[in-house]
C-alpha cells in the first residue's frame, strides 16, 4: 500500500480502522471499500502475447516502442539470465530523474523482466526462457505479475495470484542439477517492491549510471534517455545538492553548511529553473553501484552494492524489515547500524553474535543468512540457490574490517 500503516483498530460497529501515519497533515484514518466491478469487456491478458508488449512471443522479440536497460548490481535470481525492458504509455511521458532511489515514472508504466535458465537437452546446454515479470503501475498503484512459459517457448501464461514452483534440470559447471524455481505470488512482488523503495528497484539513478548494449550500439543510458527527450530534470535542486556536497567535502561544518544552504533555497526559490529533459552534469558526476561480481572493482564497493540491490529494498529506512540495519549504500560504514551490532533475532547459535563481526564472517548473522537456503535464509523470498560468487565476496570483505581495538581494564 502506498499509506505508511501505523496501527488497525475496530470502529463501534466492528469495521477496520487503518491508520496513516504521514507527514505534512496527509495522515487519516481508512476503511476499507469493496473494489468496483471489473470491466469485463476488458480482461485482464491471461497470455504474454495478449499483453501487447511483444512484436513475437516465439523468439522473445518485443514491441520496437520499449526501451531494454541493465543495472550495475543486479538482483540475485538463482543464477537465471535477464532481459529488462521499459514501457512509456505515451510517446510525451517523462522520467522525473531523482538522485535518490526510484525514479518517478507515469501512470501506465509497465516494467518488464524476463528470466531464462540453461537446461540440459541430451549432451547439449540451451537457454530457455522460464518467466516474464510485469511490474506496472495503474491508478496510482504499483502491481506485479507473472508469466510462466511453456516447454515449447512459443508462449507464457498468467501465473495464479498464489504464486507456485517447479522444478527444473539446469546446467551448471558441475554439470547437470534440478533446480526449484519460484514464481512469486502477487503479494510476494509487492514485498521487494515496497513503499520504502520506491516500488520500482532497478530504474534508479546508481542503478542506471551505466552503458548499455542497444544491439551493436553501445552507449550510455542516462545519455540515451536524454537523447530520446524522456527526463525531466530540476537543474536548480540538483545544483543545491551538488553545492551541500561541495561544501561538505571541503569541511565546513553542519551549522554552517546549513546557513549556506538556507541562504542559497530562499534566493533560488523565486527564480527556480524549470524542469528540463537535459541532464545537469556528465553520466560520471552521478553516483553509481558497482557490479558486485567484478573483481577490479573496489571490494567494499562492491560489498555496499550488493547489498543495495538485494537487501535494501526491505532493510532501509522505514522499510519492511524488521530489525533496524538500513543496508542502503548512502553513508559511510556506520549508517548500516549493523558492524558490532547485537541481532535481534536468530543467533544461529553463536555466543557473541554480531549482525557483523568485523574480521569473523562466520561470527555474522548477515554472512550466515546469505550463505543459507532454508530457515534464516536472506533474501527471504523467490530464492533457492545460494549465490556462491557473493558469499566469497561478503566473506574476504568482512574479515578485512578493521576490529574494533579493545579498552584496557581499569
Amino acid at each position: 500500500s502506498t499509506l505508511a500503516i501505523a496501527a488497525f483498530a475496530a470502529d463501534v460497529d466492528g469495521e477496520l480502522l487503518i491508520l496513516d501515519h504521514q507527514g505534512g497533515g496527509k495522515g487519516g484514518f481508512y476503511r476499507l471499500e469493496p473494489s468496483p466491478p471489473q470491466d469485463s469487456s476488458r480482461p485482464f491478458p491471461r497470455k504474454l502475447s495478449e499483453t501487447g508488449l511483444f512484436k513475437s512471443v516465439p523468439g522473445h522479440v518485443v514491441q520496437p516502442s520499449l526501451i531494454p536497460y541493465s543495472v550495475n548490481a543486479p538482483l540475485w535470481s538463482d543464477g537465471a539470465i535477464k532481459q529488462r525492458y521499459l514501457a512509456l504509455p505515451k510517446a510525451d511521458s517523462k522520467i522525473d530523474f531523482t538522485q535518490s532511489r526510484a525514479w518517478g515514472l507515469p501512470d501506465q508504466t509497465v516494467l518488464v523482466k524476463s528470466f531464462a535458465l540453461e537446461m540440459k537437452e541430451g549432451q547439449a546446454a540451451s537457454r530457455k526462457w522460464i518467466e516474464t515479470r510485469l511490474l506496472t503501475r495503474q491508478d496510482g498503484e504499483w502491481v506485479g505479475y507473472s508469466y510462466a512459459w511453456n516447454d515449447q517457448q512459443t508462449e507464457a501464461e498468467l501465473v495464479e495470484k498464489t504464486g507456485r514452483d517447479r522444478l527444473y534440470k539446469v546446467q551448471s559447471a558441475k554439470g547437470p542439477r534440478e533446480q526449484t524455481w519460484h514464481y512469486p505470488s502477487r503479494s510476494e512482488c509487492m514485498v521487494c517492491h515496497s513503499r520504502a523503495s520506491g516500488y520500482v528497484l532497478g530504474v534508479s539513478m546508481m542503478q542506471m549510471n551505466k552503458r548499455h548494449d542497444y544491439g551493436g550500439v553501445v552507449d550510455h543510458q542516462f545519455r540515451t534517455l536524454e537523447h530520446l527527450g524522456l527526463l525531466k530534470t530540476s537543474w536548480h535542486g540538483q545544483a543545491v545538492n551538488k553545492l551541500r556536497q561541495q561544501l561538505t567535502a571541503d569541511g565546513l561544518p553542519a551549522d554552517q553548511v546549513k546557513a549556506q544552504m538556507d541562504k542559497v533555497t530562499k534566493a533560488g526559490g523565486q527564480r527556480t529553473a524549470p524542469a528540463t529533459s537535459l541532464l545537469f552534469q556528465a553520466p560520471d558526476g552521478y553516483r553509481k553501484l558497482a557490479d558486485p561480481y567484478d573483481p577490479t572493482e573496489p571490494l567494499v564497493e562492491r560489498a555496499r552494492s550488493y547489498l543495495h540491490a538485494n537487501c535494501a529494498q526491505c532493510h532501509v529506512n522505514a522499510g519492511g524489515g524488521n530489525s533496524q540495519i538500513d543496508l542502503e549504500h548512502n553513508g559511510d560504514l556506520s549508517h548500516l547500524k549493523a558492524i558490532n551490532v547485537a541481532p535481534l533475532h536468530d543467533k544461529f547459535g553463536l555466543a557473541t553474535p554480531h549482525i557483523i563481526t568485523p574480521g569473523e564472517p562466520e561470527a555474522s548473522t548477515l554472512f550466515l543468512r546469505v550463505n543459507r537456503r532454508g530457515k534464516g535464509q536472506m533474501p527471504q523470498l523467490s530464492t533457492n540457490v545460494v549465490d556462491q560468487r557473493a558469499v566469497e565476496m561478503l566473506r574476504a570483505w568482512i574479515k578485512q574490517l578493521p576490529k574494533a581495538e579493545k579498552k584496557p581494564s581499569d
